[in-house]
């Protein structure tokens, strides 16, 4: 006879589980002020002796892996129990996944990002998504990689993977539920006790600017387009911006054009404003000219001259910006 409960406490503890009986009852639910009658499974309670329990072992079921060093992936509970609030089970998977990868002294790893996928059982775009928020918090940076022998193929990415694992920053700590607060505080309380020193949480770091450090060592390589790929991503945008005009933009631009025709010299109008338009986004109006030459030019020397015409047809807007159709 054990002197305590499974519990590790001295009370009688009475262990069931739920089986169905096969019947079904009728219930009564009230929906939008009406009852609604439904079926529901009939459950029956059943009561199992503490020593059957004890008896009971999963493990003698199926064959189990043997023990080899190296195919164990230790993860801190402080993950599971406080970072996991912020970047969700499958953040605390994902980051498994890509730490156990990271075997003896490396950080880094480069896993088929497909395969993972698979193993967690979601598509690529979601596993995406969730390497954001790793990557927002500090606990994994994602580099893309080219082979420079094969013709710049691309491969897959390489992982940095944060290996030491960090307490929360103060305003996360703050943003816990009030219950993961609490157990947060035994658990640093402890931490205090054990090590005999005062632990201050950090203020929070933005990770976006650590990693724009390592990009500004790096070099700019951007790639020249032909004339057929240019004309292809012109034709395309003037679709979009044809299918975003309103009927609004075209009547305020035309009230627009006129003002300023009659403060102009015609030479002067038809070398600027010639097959200009606007679109207003909200409280933001942006004035569309053919070239970047002349998009430049409105900004430089007209910007007044048209906010002083705008605001004589619409004085709801915040700001204008200049952009172009031809490169």
């Amino acid at each position: 006879m054990f002197d305590k409960n499974l519990k590790g406490s001295h009370h009688k503890l009475l262990y069931y589980r739920y089986r169905p009986t096969g019947e079904e009852e009728t219930k009564t639910r009230v929906v939008n002020n009406e009852q609604q009658h439904y079926k529901k499974k009939e459950l029956e309670k059943i009561y199992i002796p503490e020593e059957e329990i004890r008896r009971f072992s999963l493990d003698k079921h199926g064959q189990p892996i043997p023990h080899v060093d190296g195919h164990m992936t230790i993860i801190s509970n402080y993950i599971w129990d406080y970072w996991g609030h912020f970047f969700s089970a499958e953040g605390v998977a994902l980051y498994g996944h890509l730490k156990r990868y990271c075997y003896g002294d490396k950080d880094y790893c480069f896993p088929d990002l497909k395969l993972i996928s698979q193993k967690m059982n979601k598509s690529r775009n979601t596993v995406k998504r969730i390497l954001g928020d790793l990557e927002r918090y500090g606990f994994v940076v994602v580099f893309n990689c080219q082979n420079a022998d094969k013709n710049n193929l691309e491969e897959s990415p390489l992982f940095k993977v944060r290996k030491k694992v960090p307490f929360l920053p103060e305003d996360l700590y703050k943003q816990l539920p009030t219950e993961l607060r609490v157990d947060h505080d035994k658990y640093m309380q402890n931490i205090v006790e054990n090590l005999d020193q005062v632990i201050h949480l950090d203020p929070s770091l933005d990770y976006s600017e650590i990693y724009d450090k390592v990009i500004q060592r790096g070099k700019v390589v951007r790639k020249t387009k032909d004339a057929q790929t240019i004309e292809k991503e012109t034709q395309s945008k003037v679709k979009m911006l044809d299918t975003e005009k309103t009927e609004s933009d075209q009547l305020l631009w035309s009230n627009v054009l006129a003002f300023l025709k009659s403060k102009m010299s015609k030479p002067s109008f038809d070398t600027w404003l010639k097959n200009s338009f606007c679109i207003k986004r909200k409280r933001i109006i942006t004035v569309y000219s053919p070239t970047s030459f002349t998009a430049e030019w409105m900004s430089n020397r007209l910007s007044d001259t048209i906010k002083t015409a705008l605001l004589e047809f619409d004085k709801e807007f915040d700001e204008i910006h200049f952009d172009f159709i031809h490169q």
